[in-house]
């Protein structure tokens, strides 16, 4: 600098020791480069994905170029690993931007860690805080898989016929197999119950990690119930573990063919007469009880029988009673075939006997084929009672065609309808006791309603019918139907008959003394036509005499009937409201109950008409 040491010198010296204290933070000051804002970034991997990472200078302007670099291997999941941020003097703050790289390749969660550098580091510049910063690219093309059934839509499967057999069913994980990953199926549909056909209807199946494929064992259940083709969908319901279920493959129809062709009697009981003739015992097979196809029936099925008979008096004898007429025991049903019959010849003799029996029964273990033995499964054949001396007691059968039903309210209070026959021979005098009970929970005595309540009943010889006098007792008090059971007691026969079959009689004492009730009209006085302003009614009132037990609907009639004869056919429409028939209701216990009906407004009663009403039922 130039000018006078007396006048320039101080102001000189000031000047330069302000611009000496300026310069000295940029020669001795230092410089700082970090990363800005958010270290920590979370994208999604797409083909517009940009990761931005600010570099910012502190301190002291200078001009500093840094180096942003992937830390550790290149994956490949961008498209530049490393990146320059040139920061001038006169700016703070330089954008470095990173692409990522949309690949196709199923990928989990991925975090990567950018580090911070300088490209020409110096005593004045330094890294601060922070250096690094992470970048995490979403798991992506389903890292964790697409879980499908790896099946036909449809599959058909025969249930086995005395075990159980698996159906495997695979799933698939497809893309990515990252994870554990568990999928839930269900079992839906079906006519029938799942549970009774497959096993299990609803479960999990999991997918360990790497794992792409599981086999899963679905046991078909042999339940020996008859049925026809039966449809059931397994459904994937929902996925945990990050995968997806395939819409398009997230199920699978499983069809059981009809199987368990039912086989059977076509009824369980036979009653013969001893005469020469051919007894046709049908055997069926694929059809229920109402004769509907069921089950499979397009494969040989057979079964063998066997003929059942014993010892005592009432048990038919082979070849002295009748005779099998099958050349063999086993019963065939080729395919489609329904039915196949037994045939049985039975002899006639002429040796007393009372009512014989003899059973066939198909043999379970016997049997050959898809089918399964149902009931009946065993028949009884009965050749009834014949040439017996002594007789055989039971009912008479009239007694079973309708019920027996005794009227308390009679004029005569005994009853000797009931009779007791004597079936087969009639030689000698035979007796036998016989007991009067209640069927029901009444505790009290029989002899309240019924005597006697037991007796002894006697045949002389020759004589077929005897009847069981029983006295009904005629009370006042109203009550309702009461069911007996009259029974002969065997082990009190004597004279050397048998009891037969029926030896027990259900009948009933009827309701007596108007338990329900009896339905009545009030005396005159309290049908009356009730007139106000602008409405007018015919007021009828009704009473129950009697018992009062249950509820009871009154069906009667009502009609307007002019001056002249009293005759119904002469009955006018058009004055009450109501049609000419019309019901009401006494509640139980109920003794008492009144109506009224409307009359028409612009109805004109005359004098000397009537109103006629008749209780009908």
């Amino acid at each position: 600098m130039s000018g006078s040491p007396g006048s320039g010198m101080p102001s000189s010296c000031l000047l330069v020791n302000l611009l000496a204290a300026l310069l000295i933070p940029s020669v001795f000051g230092e410089t700082e480069i970090r990363f800005a804002g958010q270290a920590e970034v979370v994208v999604n991997e797409t083909t517009t994905t940009v990761i931005r990472l600010v570099v910012e200078r502190w301190g002291e302007p200078a001009n500093v170029t840094a180096v942003v670099s992937l830390y550790g291997e290149d994956t490949g999941d961008f498209f530049d690993s490393y990146a320059a941020a040139f920061i001038p003097a006169g700016e703070t703050n330089r954008t470095v931007y990173i692409a990522v790289r949309d690949d196709d390749l199923p990928e989990p969660d991925e975090t990567f860690t950018f580090h911070l550098t300088l490209q020409k580091p110096s005593a004045s510049v330094k890294l601060g805080w922070p250096e690094t910063a992470t970048v995490t690219i979403l798991s992506n093309d389903n890292a964790f898989g697409i879980v499908s059934l790896s099946l036909p839509s449809s599959v058909t499967v025969t249930e086995p016929s005395g075990r159980n057999v698996s159906l495997p069913l695979t799933f698939v994980r497809e893309k990515g197999t990252y994870g554990m990953v568990m999928v839930t199926f269900e079992v839906e549909d079906g006519p029938n119950d799942p549970e009774e056909d497959l096993s299990p209807v609803r479960g999990n199946v999991t997918f360990l990690p790497g794992r792409a494929t599981v086999v899963y064992n679905v046991t078909v259940l042999d339940d020996e119930v008859p049925e026809n083709d039966e449809i059931f969908l397994i459904q994937l319901k929902n996925v945990e573990g990050g995968a997806e279920i395939n819409t398009s493959r997230n199920s699978v129809e499983i069809i059981i063919k009809k199987n368990d062709s039912p086989l059977r009697f076509m009824q369980s009981v036979y009653v013969v007469p001893e005469e020469d003739h051919v007894l046709t015992v049908p055997v069926v097979r694929g059809q229920d009880h109402n004769r509907n196809l069921i089950g499979s029936d397009d494969c040989e099925v057979s079964v063998r029988y066997t003929v059942v008979t014993g010892n005592s008096t009432a048990h038919a004898q082979q070849n002295l009673d009748f005779i099998d007429l099958q050349p063999n025991t086993t019963i065939v049903f080729p395919p489609f075939i329904h039915e196949s019959h037994l045939k049985f010849q039975i002899i006639d003799d002429s040796i007393p006997e009372i009512a014989e029996s003899f059973h066939v029964m198909l043999l379970k273990d016997t049997l050959q084929g898809d089918a399964v033995l149902i009931g009946p499964s065993l028949v009884q054949v009965t050749i009834k009672p014949n040439d017996k001396p002594y007789g055989v007691l039971s009912f008479n059968s009239v007694l079973f065609e309708r019920p027996v039903i005794i009227d308390e309210d009679m004029s005569s209070s005994r009853s000797e309808e009931i009779t007791v026959v004597r079936n087969g021979g009639t030689h000698g005098n035979v007796s036998v006791n016989w007991v009067l009970m209640r069927n029901g929970s009444d505790p009290s005595p029989v002899t309240e309603d019924v005597t006697p309540s037991s007796g002894l009943l006697r045949f002389a010889q020759g004589q077929l019918l005897a009847s069981v006098s029983l006295t009904i007792v005629d009370d006042d008090l109203p009550e309702e139907a009461e069911a007996y059971v009259l029974r002969i007691l065997p082990h009190t026969i004597q004279g050397g008959a048998e009891v037969g079959e029926p030896a027990e009689l259900l009948f009933h004492i009827q309701d007596s003394d108007d338990v329900y009730g009896l339905i009545e009209l009030f005396p005159a006085e309290s049908q009356k036509i009730e007139s106000s302003p602008g409405e007018r009614y015919l007021s009828l009132s009704f009473r129950r005499e009697g018992g009062a037990t249950g509820d009871v609907r009154v069906l009667y009639s009502a009609l307007y009937i002019p001056a002249g004869a009293m005759d119904p056919l002469r009955a006018k429409d058009g004055i009450l409201n109501v049609s000419r028939r019309s019901s009401l209701l006494f509640p139980e216990h109920r003794k008492h109950v009144s109506t009224k009906l409307p009359i028409r407004n612009d109805a004109f009663l005359q004098n000397e008409a009537h109103f006629l009403v008749q209780v009908l039922s």
